[in-house]
């Protein structure tokens, strides 16, 4: 009688711990959709909205905004938001001429695909945006920088530098790797209960779902392949979600120039604003300096 009871607790509580990974898997793999068209109006903007496709097929949403010079700098949005997540740094950017190009990575906004995995498959959805812009007749695709935040900004370390006329690169508040983000995360969303059983069992089902393996999600490892394009670093000293010491490691891995602005108590989603005047004036000179003739 023991013995049964003891074999019906022990289904009980590992059909209780599929489920719990289920659903916080599930929460992450697929945030709720960032829509806010009305964002566009409230910065002044009136893009070319585009569709086009990533390099697996998945259809992404775009939004093309003219500027009066030829080079072009992509903005890359963070985890669970959407391309209108970096309006402000984009405002500030046109105000220099540079034309810019935002989109939804998969998964998110009002882009094709069920799930995002964190860096891995977007690596194919910035390809297909580099594609795209180069298939455009009306701006000089041998300039190109790129601004991406948090795992933006991972997506830009992990393939930046195989993308062709990519000359700069900025990021902000980016992860230096992904396997022990979600740990650390993880540990503040379990509180008192061990990574494992339940970390690992969400870890494997996300695994099973997308496809997407964090043991491969290391940006600071392929930050030596962005090779003599220079990378501007930011980050915030006060920054919970992605330490600052991911920072440090993103720009000692690299093997060309590599600048880090440090952001003194600025959290994670909070750079821009705090940095001020210093911020803006450091982004818009990295790109003069390293996009122009």
């Amino acid at each position: 009688m023991l013995i049964n009871l003891a074999l019906i607790l022990f289904v009980a509580a590992v059909v209780a711990l599929i489920v719990a990974a289920w659903k916080i898997a599930d929460s992450l793999i697929k945030s709720p959709r960032e829509i806010r068209p009305e964002d566009w109006v409230t910065f002044g903007f009136h893009p070319e909205f585009v569709r086009f496709a990533a390099t697996d097929k998945v259809q992404l949403s775009g939004a093309f905004i003219k500027g009066n010079r030829p080079e072009t700098i992509l903005l890359l949005h963070g985890y669970s938001h959407s391309k209108t997540q970096l309006l402000p740094q984009a405002k500030l950017l046109h105000a220099q001429g540079y034309n810019l190009f935002l989109f939804d990575f998969r998964g998110s906004g009002e882009s094709g695909g069920d799930y995002i995995t964190f860096g891995e498959e977007e690596q194919r959805d910035l390809v297909g945006a580099v594609d795209y812009l180069r298939s455009r007749k009306d701006i000089d695709t041998d300039r190109l920088g790129i601004f991406g935040f948090s795992m933006g900004g991972s997506v830009a370390l992990l393939k930046g530098g195989e993308l062709p006329g990519v000359r700069a690169i900025i990021v902000d508040s980016s992860y230096a790797e992904f396997t022990s983000l979600i740990k650390m995360s993880f540990k503040e969303y379990l509180g008192k209960f061990p990574f494992f059983p339940l970390g690992n069992l969400v870890l494997y089902l996300i695994k099973v779902r997308t496809g997407a393996y964090f043991a491969n999600i290391k940006p600071f490892q392929n930050v030596h392949k962005l090779g003599s394009i220079p990378l501007l670093v930011i980050h915030g000293t006060a920054d919970r979600t992605v330490p600052f010491w991911d920072a440090l490691r993103v720009q000692g891995s690299a093997t060309g120039p590599a600048e880090l602005m440090v952001v003194q108590g600025a959290g994670h989603n909070d750079t821009f604003a705090t940095g001020g005047d210093r911020y803006a004036k450091k982004v818009v000179g990295f790109f003069q300096t390293h996009l122009g003739e």
